[in-house]
């Protein structure tokens, strides 16, 4: 017998709150495949991946000035371009999101020389890369790169494949993220 609130309860029979209920509904599934051909659950960091799993063990870095942006000048959009160039031709992965203009514009900057990058995303990787996830997440992204290329970037979200993203220009979530990825600070990605 097992005590609960409600009384003594046989062992056999397994009680589940309805919170339990909806996190054995939303268990991801076991990797069937590297990071890179299909999106896959990170359970120590709670995060879904998707593309070059690799570069999680480079050097990283993130234009500061990208994060809590929601306006900003011509003028500081080019500066945050050169900063980020900057970054990508001292041979650093940019970590970056796409959730406003200054974010957009430093994640085209890796594109522009072939470099890769890490995309924090606020959805699921089939809202912002296609039912294909061979899309690229936003469409002045396709000036230099037709598609979403899984070897040489990677795609990063805490929400699963099929989730709606959080709609909003200011995003907290995705800049912390940001940050700790970039200072490899976030729990459970072993870098």
């Amino acid at each position: 017998m097992i005590q609960t609130a409600a009384g003594h309860v046989p062992a056999t029979t397994l009680v589940l709150t309805t919170k339990q209920r909806s996190r054995l509904k939303e268990t991801p599934p076991r990797r069937t495949a590297p990071f890179n051909q299909e999106p896959g659950f990170y359970e120590p960091a709670g995060l879904w991946f998707y593309g070059n799993i690799r570069l999680l063990g480079a050097e990283l870095s993130y234009v500061r000035r990208t994060l809590g942006s929601l306006d900003s000048s011509p003028r500081e959009l080019d500066e945050i371009e050169r900063e980020a160039e900057t970054l990508v031709l001292q041979n650093r992965v940019l970590v970056c999101g796409i959730h406003n203009i200054p974010q957009m514009r430093a994640a085209i900057v890796p594109l522009r020389w072939g470099c890769p990058r890490i995309v924090v995303l606020s959805g699921g990787f089939q809202f912002h890369l296609g039912e294909n996830l061979d899309q690229e997440p936003f469409l002045s992204a396709t000036l230099w790169r037709d598609r979403w290329d899984p070897r040489t970037d990677l795609a990063v979200s805490r929400r699963a494949p099929k989730k709606l993203p959080t709609f909003g220009r200011y995003n907290p979530t995705v800049d912390k993220l940001i940050v700790r990825i970039a200072e490899k600070r976030e729990l459970g990605i072993l870098a």
